[in-house]
């Protein structure tokens, strides 16, 4: 019988083995993301270059910037800072540049042959809190005077609510690539394409490699439930992991808030190895484990106290087949709906509950954002993380096996 002290450090490796609420800076737990790891390598070290990283959220930026900044920490000076909504980039600038120490020596006052030692950061050369692109340009050359390049993060980059910031730190990129001082600033925000996170400048943009994060392949979450598993040491059922990897739709979070639920569930058994029937045991687990905001969004768009459709058309949603964007018809929305009930309705008897979601004022709108016009309207998740929960509930209330 396996005793509680082992029991505890087992389930204490599975939690360590899977990161669902903090993004992974651990490089040996990090799994996939090879191109875009080797894009970042390619550019850190040539004067000039930077980078954006950008995508939705839940893809794991973070993560692979946290990964990166750990790799690089050995041959360059770095820094990571995580904007938030009050920033400004004068702010933005004090924060890094407090990261990066420097000290003076100077003879001791007196007739003492000795020194004294100074030691303070190279936020205190900026003479004014609100700094200008080219004073930060000149900072930053200390860096190179100083034999040494840097990679500077700047993630949730599109937090900031003050209307200057980004412009001020277009500028700022573009003026450093055509100095060529030897510094990559990597940009990392939530964005559909570069111009939401960097609208200023079409020059700047040479100066920027874009480094976009799409959902992660079926072969990538794969490699997650096999690294974490093996770092658990646990082993696992081919199929259980399949079902993770769909059901998780790309985002990384989910693959990780399932095998960790899983995980625990076997060490609590006394266990040593995964099955394919442990998948519902997680998937109901993990529900209490979603975000807050998740389960909120879900419960404001289908709560009724009367006998609707809401529940199974954003099923149906969430089950249709999406383009490239991640959009999705009416008429994928009806194939789908009648899986789910086993009846056939025709795209009248949900249009209004696709309005309904869409809606910017209606107690459930928000869900949906859609696109295009009359008759050929395409729809899309707001927020990427709702899907794979809505199929998780679909799947604790009977609504779906299409997963098993």
């Amino acid at each position: 019988m396996t005793s509680l002290d082992e029991t505890f450090t087992r389930r204490t490796l599975v939690m360590r083995s899977f990161s669902p609420s903090a993004p992974i800076a651990d490089k040996t737990l990090f799994a996939g993301r090879t191109e875009q790891m080797s894009t970042l390598i390619s550019i850190a070290f040539q004067n000039g270059q930077h980078a954006v990283i950008y995508g939705e959220r839940g893809v794991g930026k973070t993560s692979l910037a946290r990964v990166m900044k750990s790799a690089f920490s050995g041959s360059a000076w770095t820094s990571y800072y995580t904007c938030s909504s009050g920033d400004t980039f004068g702010s933005i600038w004090r924060n890094i540049l407090s990261d990066f120490p420097i000290s003076d020596s100077r003879p001791r006052a007196g007739f003492a042959k000795d020194t004294v030692t100074a030691t303070s950061t190279l936020a205190d050369m900026l003479r004014d809190t609100d700094p200008t692109p080219n004073e930060i340009r000149g900072v930053l050359e200390l860096l190179g005077e100083a034999d040494g390049n840097a990679v500077i993060f700047i993630d949730e980059f599109d937090r900031p609510d003050a209307p200057s910031t980004r412009s001020l730190f277009a500028d700022t990129i573009k003026i450093l690539s055509d100095q060529a001082v030897p510094v990559t600033i990597v940009l990392v925000g939530v964005a559909d394409n570069i111009d939401e996170l960097i609208a200023e400048h079409m020059s700047v943009q040479r100066a920027l490699v874009q480094i976009q994060m799409p959902r992660m392949t079926g072969d990538e979450l794969m490699e997650i439930v096999t690294q974490g598993m093996r770092s658990a040491n646990l082993g696992f059922e081919e199929e259980f992991a399949k079902q993770v990897v769909r059901i998780s739709q790309g985002l990384p979070h989910y693959t990780h808030l399932l095998c960790q639920n899983a995980g625990v569930y076997v060490v609590e058994q006394g266990r040593e190895k995964v099955h394919a029937m442990d998948f519902d045991f997680a998937v109901t687990r993990a529900l209490s484990n979603v975000s807050q905001t998740v389960r909120e969004k879900y419960h404001r768009a289908t709560f009724s106290n009367r006998e609707t459709l809401y529940r199974q058309v954003l099923l149906a949603c969430a089950m249709a087949e999406k383009d490239e964007l991640g959009t999705f018809s009416a008429p994928d929305v009806r194939d789908k709906l009648c899986e789910v009930t086993g009846r056939r309705y025709e795209i009248p008897a949900f249009a209004n509950h696709l309005t309904d979601f869409s809606s910017i004022d209606g107690a459930r709108g928000g869900i949906l954002a859609k696109r295009g016009v009359l008759r050929r309207f395409r729809y899309r998740f707001i927020d990427p993380l709702l899907p794979p929960y809505i199929l998780m509930k679909g799947r604790v209330e009977g609504l779906t096996k299409e997963l098993s």
